[in-house]
């Protein structure tokens, strides 16, 4: 006894479903494939800012260095230029002069009406930080 065959009516309909079906895998699978190649250029994507932000801040980093070693040198130079030996060398050969004598000191009275109760904190203070 073999199968009953679909009649003549049935069997376009048959060809029809398995052309569906088959629609219906390839849509399916187009999808996948889209989905994952757009999954991947978004990693590349992401990949590719992150490099150039890498870039960026390597370079910040490096002016960074530069600018603290600048400043270090700057700093050092200050101080040389600033030191005391240097300061009277330099007033003694260019500008003539010379650290006063004692008898060329003259100490002059300043009136308590000059002088505000509040000024001589700031004053100090102020000379400090100088």
């Amino acid at each position: 006894m073999s199968a009953p065959r679909a009649s003549r009516w049935e069997q376009p309909q048959a060809a029809r479903e398995v052309r569906r079906a088959r629609r219906r895998s390839a849509l399916l699978r187009l999808a996948w494939a889209a989905g994952l190649v757009t999954a991947m250029g978004f990693v590349i994507w992401r990949q590719t800012v992150g490099a150039d932000r890498m870039r960026e801040l390597e370079k910040v980093r490096e002016e960074i260095a530069v600018a603290e070693a600048e400043r270090a040198e700057l700093q050092t130079r200050m101080l040389t230029l600033g030191r005391r030996e240097r300061v009277v060398r330099y007033a003694r050969e260019r500008l003539g002069m010379h650290v006063a004598r004692d008898e060329e000191i003259v100490l002059l009275a300043v009136p308590a009406s000059a002088v505000r109760p509040d000024s001589s904190a700031t004053d100090s203070a102020a000379g400090e930080g100088s």
